[in-house]
C-alpha cells in the first residue's frame, strides 16, 4: 500500500465537556452543556455538549434555553478558555515530538503528516492511547492522502475512533454520503444542489463541471467537483520557524515531591531532543519556568558551554537551575523546560573541522 503522502486529522471528542468531567470526576457521563456566555440560564449558547446531552437532542450552537427545555436536569457550566488552551498546548506538544509536522486548526484539532510511516493506524493508534493516559482525553482520527479525506474520515467513529482511508478508494469512501456532508458546504449550498438533483457526493462528482461553474461559478464549481472526487492538494502548513522550543506541565494538584519534578524535567527534555534532531538545530540556551501556587511565575535560563541536542545534557542544565531557584518542597503549579538560541548541526560540525595545516 503507497502511503507515500499520509494525512491524519486528529479531533477531540466533546472537547470542552471532557475537559470539565476530568477536573469534576464527579459529573464524569452526566449530561454536560458548556455555555458560551455570562448567562448559562437564559442567553447563552451552548458551545459543546456532552455525548450523554446529545442523546437529548442538544448540540453545539443551540441557544441555552432550547436546551434547557430538552434536558432540564443537565448541568451548566460557564466557558473557561484559559483552562481549555492550556489542555489544548499539552496535547499538541504531545503530539508535535512524534509526528512529521502538525498543523494545529482550531483548539481542539489537528491535521498530521504521517508520510514514511510504515503503519500509520498503529502511530495514529498509539497516540490516542498516549492521549487517555496523559490528559485524559478521547480522540477520533481519520487518515488518508489527503486532509480533506482525513477530516471527514475523523468522523465517522466517534468517540474515540479510527477510519482509515486507503489510497485510490477516496471515491469510494465518499460517494454514498449526503452531499451536505461533503466538508466546506453549507447548508445554503446543499440545499441548491439537492434541487438540481444532486443528493449525495457521488452526484457531485458525476455532475457536469461546465454546469457546476455556471450555477456556482468557475472556482467555487471546480472546488465543489474536484472535493467531490476525493481530490486536495493542500499541504501541511506549519508555524514559522521556531525561535525557542518548550515544554510545559500544569499540575492542577500542586507538586512538592522533587522525584516526580526530576521525572517530568527528563520527559521534558527527552521531546526536546525529538524536536531538536527532528530539525537538524543544536541549542546553545536552556531554561526554565515554575510557576509557585501563589501564581509567582519565574523563569531561569543559563548559556551552555556547548550547543546540544541531548536529552541528558537539557535535563542536567534544568536540574542546575532549578537547584538555584526552587525551595524543596515548595508547592509548584508549573513546571517548564525550553532549550533556545539555535544553531545548525551542519553549522557546528564545520566549525570544529580540523584546520589544513601546509
Amino acid at each position: 500500500m503507497d502511503w507515500t503522502r499520509c494525512i491524519a486529522h486528529l479531533d477531540l471528542d466533546a472537547f470542552y465537556a471532557t475537559v470539565e468531567e476530568i477536573m469534576n470526576p464527579e459529573i464524569k457521563g452526566l449530561p454536560i452543556m458548556v455555555i458560551m456566555g455570562e448567562d448559562t440560564t437564559n442567553r447563552g449558547v451552548v458551545a459543546t455538549a456532552s455525548y450523554a446531552a446529545r442523546q437529548f437532542g442538544v448540540h453545539s450552537a443551540m441557544p441555552v434555553t432550547q436546551a434547557r427545555r430538552l434536558c432540564p436536569d443537565g448541568i451548566y457550566l460557564q466557558v473557561r478558555h484559559d483552562l481549555y488552551k492550556e489542555f489544548s498546548r499539552r496535547v499538541m506538544q504531545l503530539l508535535e515530538g512524534q509526528v512529521n509536522a502538525l498543523e494545529q486548526v482550531s483548539i481542539d484539532e489537528a491535521y498530521l503528516d504521517l508520510s514514511g510511516q510504515p503503519d500509520p493506524a498503529a502511530l495514529a493508534q498509539n497516540l490516542q492511547e498516549q492521549l487517555i493516559t496523559t490528559t485524559g482525553l478521547s480522540a477520533s482520527v481519520g487518515i488518508a492522502t489527503n486532509k480533506l479525506v482525513a477530516k471527514m474520515a475523523s468522523g465517522f467513529k466517534k468517540p474515540g475512533g479510527l477510519t482509515m482511508v486507503e489510497p485510490g478508494k477516496e471515491s469510494e469512501f465518499l460517494r454514498p454520503l449526503p452531499v451536505g456532508k461533503l466538508y466546506g458546504i453549507g447548508p445554503k449550498t446543499a440545499a441548491r444542489l439537492n434541487s438540481k438533483g444532486i443528493q449525495t457526493i457521488g452526484d457531485l462528482a458525476e455532475a457536469d463541471l461546465e454546469q457546476l461553474q455556471e450555477d456556482f461559478g468557475p472556482n467555487l464549481g471546480l472546488e465543489l467537483h474536484k472535493h467531490a472526487a476525493g481530490h486536495d492538494d493542500r499541504s501541511i502548513e506549519t508555524s514559522r520557524e521556531a525561535k525557542s522550543f518548550s515544554y510545559e506541565r500544569t499540575y492542577f494538584v500542586d507538586v512538592t515531591d522533587s522525584r516526580r519534578l526530576w521525572k517530568h524535567i527528563q520527559e521534558m527534555a527527552a521531546g526536546l531532543e525529538n524536536q531538536l534532531k527532528k530539525r537538524g538545530l543544536l541549542a546553545r540556551t536552556t531554561g526554565i519556568k515554575l510557576r509557585f501556587a501563589d501564581w509567582r511565575t519565574v523563569t531561569r535560563a543559563e548559556t551552555l558551554l556547548s550547543p546540544t541536542d541531548n536529552a541528558t545534557t537539557i535535563s542536567a542544565s534544568a536540574a542546575r537551575l532549578m537547584k538555584h531557584t526552587w525551595k524543596r518542597g515548595t508547592p509548584l503549579r508549573l513546571l517548564g523546560v525550553r532549550v533556545s538560541n539555535f544553531i545548525e548541526v551542519n553549522a557546528t560540525r564545520q566549525l570544529q573541522l580540523p584546520l589544513e595545516v601546509d
